[in-house]
């Protein structure tokens, strides 16, 4: 998730840092915060996929960006807002389609968690 003031960060496209979140049957094991400043949109997509990151929940990402980051393999959640901890916790439990998770503004649906 990218992070910015303690919530998820308002575009993925510039956010400066990322909570890496490590999940196993059904819970956060591990959080960890890094760092992605200065680092161009391929940079980005080439070491998240370096840190393992297989989905991305975050409020929103550009056209370019989405492309290099879904070219790694890495799935996008979309219009999310919130807290951190509670997204995480939504994402496990299935939940981040909940109105209280939605971007404000946000017109269409998010994709479903597959896994």
């Amino acid at each position: 998730m990218p992070i910015f003031q303690s919530r998820i960060s308002p575009v993925l496209d510039a956010c400066n840092e990322v909570m890496l979140v490590d999940i196993d049957k059904g819970r956060a094991t591990r959080r960890r915060t890094v760092s992605m400043h200065k680092m161009t949109h391929s940079e980005r997509a080439e070491a998240l996929s370096r840190w393992g990151v297989t989905h991305i929940i975050c409020a929103g990402v550009s056209d370019l960006m989405s492309h290099y980051v879904e070219s790694h393999g890495i799935r996008i959640i979309s219009g999310i807002a919130g807290v951190p901890d509670t997204i995480v916790d939504a994402y496990i439990h299935h939940r981040l389609r909940e109105e209280c998770f939605k971007m404000p503004g946000r017109k269409r649906p998010y994709p479903a968690r597959s896994s």
